[in-house]
């Protein structure tokens, strides 16, 4: 991590030295968007949303951003980027009236982002650091402990491991989008520590596409359908996690970034928090997401 933020400034100082570059250039600093467009699909790409499960007892909370603090902008059609990211991601259970804190999974990170045409490009580094809700806790003569196995999991297919931990990764995503209606990506990264033990593969994957219908308009603003399907590859679990989407987009002009999105989203795979890593998850949810 501390070698990729070395390069992160290494990379500032030679995008400072305007003669180094031809022709005319364009900066921009703070826009308001970014050239790597969100990955909608992705359930650990930083937004902002409310997932309820239809099927069981639990409801997400998201919480994230993606920042671009500062673009270079040639005089051909690329652009170039360097930005900062952080997310959280609570898991709640549902105990009568009240809901219990079952996760809460939190990242930040760098990026440095490219655009050639319909082809853009992300690398990134973040830090993870993932805790035990705190329903799972208890106190005995003073001291907080953990629960070792939450009876809300019997039987679920593994135990918690009710240790925080933190983790690093570097990742590397190309986006290829022909046109607006049809986008395809792939991705690839390395974790500092694979998750279990006494396994030597930290490699991880993942590839997806996002397909829209036309536009249609109401009153001013504009609304479409869309499709997501997520792949992760996990190489320290050797598990395949699958996410597809299916919802309404609802945007205040065609050419708006901001846009609300309500959808039916179907999972299967490992669990996404990290302290149930080893625990199977098959549901379905209604969400409703906010992009901006």
């Amino acid at each position: 991590m501390n070698n990729f933020l070395k390069l992160s400034f290494l990379f500032l100082l030679i995008l400072s030295a305007q003669p180094l570059w031809a022709g005319r250039a364009d900066w921009s600093f703070l826009p308001s968007s970014t050239i790597f467009k969100p990955l909608i699909g992705d359930p650990r790409e930083p937004q902002m949303g409310l997932v309820g499960y239809l099927d069981q007892l639990k409801y997400e909370g998201q919480v994230g951003s993606t920042l671009e603090m500062v673009r270079y902008s040639p005089s051909d059609d690329t652009q170039y980027a360097w930005g900062l990211f952080a997310s959280g991601y609570i898991l709640l259970g549902e105990d009568g009236a009240t809901f219990p804190m079952l996760d809460g999974d939190f990242y930040i990170g760098t990026y440095f982002s490219g655009s050639f045409g319909p082809i853009s490009l992300r690398l990134a580094a973040l830090h993870e650091s993932t805790h035990l809700g705190d329903s799972f806790q208890t106190t005995i003569n003073g001291t907080l402990q953990s629960n070792q196995l939450p009876l809300f999991y019997s039987g679920a297919g593994g135990a918690p491991i009710t240790v925080t931990y933190t983790r690093e990764n570097a990742d590397l995503t190309l986006s290829f989008q022909p046109e607006e209606m049809l986008r395809l990506y792939a991705g690839i990264g390395m974790w500092d520590q694979p998750l279990i033990e006494n396994v030597s593969n930290p490699v991880f994957a993942a590839f997806g596409t996002e397909i829209y219908s036309p536009y249609w308009m109401i009153d001013s603003s504009a609304m479409r359908a869309y499709v997501t399907g997520a792949l992760q590859w996990k190489g320290d679990q050797n598990v395949w996690d699958k996410e597809v989407q299916v919802g309404l987009q609802w945007k205040a002009s065609k050419a708006a970034d901001r846009a609300i999105r309500i959808s039916i989203l179907y999972y299967d795979g490992l669990s996404q928090f990290g302290q149930f890593y080893n625990v199977p998850d098959t549901h379905l949810a209604l969400a409703t997401f906010f992009d901006f």
